[in-house]
């Protein structure tokens, strides 16, 4: 990305002309909607987190935003895939921003589970504060899932106008932008039909292109 790029630049003093950048490509994978139905299915709406939890990632900040706002803790579970089980700390963490129990829960899969979360989920939550590329983002975009995500790093670089964005050190501003997405009909559609043009910037060809043209200049 343009951020770690800059990072280099700033951080190892690496030449400006000695950095290319060329961005991922992206492949999206399919859901089964009835394995969901195993797992998650609930009455009520849900927020999606996806990865690895821990330090900068920011996950303690997602559950302080929402149980912040009286709203969202009503109205919305938070759904954990990925990153391992939750740990003693963490536990402790939900119970003491006021959580129901089982409102915050874990879930462990495949491609086939994370598609199915992503098309469910009334949003993903993108909290982390710092990202060299991310993924998930794109990932939510080919599901239909409407992105919320940190300002920082490379995420504006990498979401463009298909996000809404929060600074990820004010939980108050996170909260925020959840509710301005969620309880939102208009603004859920318009970041859908955003993120499936997002994506068009992010194909293999795309990458492999760019790739090649960088190997082709250094041997002139």
């Amino acid at each position: 990305s343009e951020s770690t790029r800059n990072d280099l630049v700033r951080l190892y003093s690496v030449p400006d002309n000695k950095i290319s950048v060329v961005h991922l490509g992206f492949e999206r994978f399919s859901s089964a909607s009835s394995v969901i139905e195993e797992v998650v299915t609930d009455v009520r709406p849900f927020l999606l987190y996806v990865g690895s939890r821990a330090g900068y990632k920011n996950f303690v900040g997602l559950l302080k935003a929402v149980s912040s706002s009286a709203q969202l803790l009503a109205d919305f579970d938070i759904v954990a895939f990925g990153g391992g089980t939750f740990s003693g700390a963490e536990l402790a963490q939900i119970k003491s921003c006021g959580f129901k129990d089982n409102q915050v829960r874990h879930v462990g899969g495949g491609d086939s589970m994370l598609g199915a979360l992503y098309k469910d989920a009334r949003a993903f939550v993108y909290p982390s504060l710092y990202e060299g590329f991310g993924l998930p983002p794109l990932e939510a975009m080919a599901h239909s899932c409407p992105v919320i995500s940190s300002n920082t790093s490379s995420m504006p670089e990498v979401i463009g106008n298909a996000g809404a964005f929060f600074d990820p050190l004010f939980v108050e501003d996170m909260a925020a932008a959840i509710e301005r997405v969620v309880y939102d009909s208009d603004a859920i559609s318009r970041l859908q039909a955003l993120g499936h043009e997002r994506l068009e910037q992010f194909s293999w060809q795309r990458c492999a292109a760019e790739t090649l043209s960088i190997y082709q200049s250094l041997q002139r």
